[in-house]
């Protein structure tokens, strides 16, 4: 630049009086001076307010402080070309900014100027319908994108999308911090969910959690109506002060906040803060804000209506669970029934076949129990019953193993994998464990105390056909069973209150009927 005859005051006074938003130094000295228009930007009343100290430029994307090589006025001051993003603060207000520098040489001495270029700036310089007409275009752009991602949002993305349009949305606005609460479910506190601080700024989520609605009583009473606007905080009434101290702590000078709405009920608020400086809040930031908040809205409605439907899934497969174990439960003992029993059956029997392992079965029957009814009454057979079933799935422990009532006083257990020689075993357990139950039965004809009889029957792969039991499921199963009731039939004829077991011969006759040509 050519070098202008200036005084050292008459150049100073000429840089304020620039109509534009710069900061400016002499090179030898550190005492910084502003425009009347950067003054007006960021609302300094006062031009002593304006110091080196007092001025903070920081790295609006890692929201670093730019020192040292990075201090605007020593790139310019260097030499290099200085043209970029950042966030000035001052002890008024934060905003962000597009700086761009050069000297001034006069003859006095050299200026290092700083052109401060704001959305503020912006408003200045261009007609206001026009301005006002790029930003709104520029906000839908914004807001469509972010409805894109939140349409389809699932519970576990949310979060981040939320972030993300606290970020673009304080940015955009130039607010110095944007944020969501929530309300319990009984409205009684509220928590701050999701937080976005521009650089520079304290974020205080961690500090506000689990707030009683209570109190503060001056917000709630607004912010259930819609919205909570304050231009300057220390406008707040004196009946509020405890909500305006703590507005105060935080160095909040203007708030907005909008409601946000979820399945008819208040679900929290949507908000934004100025700090250092009173703002008067523009229609468009409180239609904005608005429109970030319907948006959120929308989407956590959205949600709220897919958990409900989830929710209301998983209760009709729980239902459908119910339904379907009450099908297949006996209602009086608690245990499986005939129905469960012969469906598995038929599956064990094909399983073992495949894995070429034993299965046997047991038919059990409550000996005399006709004369136990008639003596001692209905309701006491049934509590025979029942204890002839717990003591049945006590006596039997094999994780497959399956204890059924087949039908009125006769149970039924599965055993797969259990060979023939563990039989006797099982079945002198169940004896001895009956007995023990010391059930009086004066009217048997074995025993002055219950007894049952047992009929076992084993099938052993190892020792039979394999090919005589493929295709013949439903056959081999009931041929299975016919065996076990043969079993149990000698062990009455023996006399009742004892185990007989039907050798695999006889069994063996009866597959190789069924055996393929």
């Amino acid at each position: 630049m050519s070098r202008t005859v200036l005084n050292k005051k008459e150049a100073l006074s000429i840089l304020r009086q620039m109509p534009s938003s710069i900061l400016f130094k002499s090179t030898d000295s550190n005492k910084v001076y502003a425009s009347e228009y950067f003054e007006k930007d960021f609302g300094i009343i006062e031009p002593s307010g304006i110091t080196s100290s007092s001025l903070t430029f920081y790295d609006p994307y890692s929201k670093k402080e730019m020192l040292g090589r990075a201090d605007p006025f020593l790139l310019v001051e260097s030499g290099k070309q200085l043209a970029k993003q950042c966030r000035l603060q001052t002890q008024s207000r934060t905003m962000n900014c597009y700086i761009e520098g050069g000297m001034v040489n006069t003859s006095s001495g050299d200026w290092t100027v700083l052109y401060i270029k704001t959305n503020v700036t912006d408003l200045l310089n261009d007609s206001h319908k026009e301005s006002a007409v790029s930003q709104h275009i520029a906000f839908n752009q914004l807001l469509t994108n972010f409805s894109s991602k939140l349409i389809n949002s699932s519970v576990h993305e949310l979060d981040g999308i939320i972030d993300q349009a606290l970020a673009a949305f304080g940015a955009f606005c130039d607010v110095d911090r944007c944020y969501l609460f929530e309300f319990s479910d009984d409205g009684q506190k509220m928590s701050n969910t999701h937080e976005w601080a521009a650089a520079g700024v304290t974020p205080y989520i961690d500090e506000l959690q689990n707030i009683p609605t209570d109190t503060m009583p001056f917000f709630i009473s607004h912010i259930s109506n819609g919205i909570f606007k304050v231009n300057d905080v220390s406008s707040i009434p004196d009946f509020a002060i405890e909500e305006r101290q703590m507005f105060e702590e935080q160095r909040i000078c203007s708030i907005l906040c909008v409601r946000i709405m979820v399945d008819g009920t208040m679900y929290g608020f949507l908000g934004c803060d100025i700090i250092g400086s009173p703002y008067a809040w523009k229609a468009y930031d409180i239609e904005y804000l608005r429109r970030i908040g319907e948006m959120l809205g929308n989407t956590l409605q959205n949600l709220h209506n897919r958990k409900a439907l989830h929710k209301m899934q998983l209760e009709l497969l729980e239902a459908n669970k119910q339904l379907e174990r009450l099908a297949n439960i006996d209602g009086l003992t608690g245990i499986p029934n005939r129905r469960l029993f012969d469906a598995t059956l038929k599956a064990d029997i094909i399983r073992c076949n495949e894995q070429k392992i034993p299965i046997s079965l047991l038919l059990i029957d409550v000996d005399h129990f006709k004369q136990y009814n008639d003596c001692y009454g209905h309701v006491a057979g049934d509590a025979v019953l029942k204890s002839v079933a717990e003591t049945l799935s006590n006596s039997c422990l094999g994780s497959d193993d399956l204890i059924a009532r087949f039908g009125g006083e006769e149970f039924a257990v599965i055993l797969p994998g259990t060979a023939s020689d563990s039989l006797a075993t099982i079945a002198a357990r169940i004896l001895r464990n009956v007995t023990y139950l010391s059930i009086a039965h004066e009217k048997s004809q074995c025993s002055k105390t219950l007894t049952v009889s047992i009929g076992m029957v084993c099938l052993d792969w190892s020792e039979t056909e394999p090919e005589s039991m493929r295709g013949e499921t439903k056959l081999s199963a009931t041929s299975f069973l016919e065996k076990a009731d043969a079993a149990l039939y000698r062990a009455k004829n023996a006399g009742r209150n004892c185990a007989k077991f039907l050798a695999f011969e006889v069994l063996n006759e009866a597959f190789s009927k069924v055996k393929k040509p």
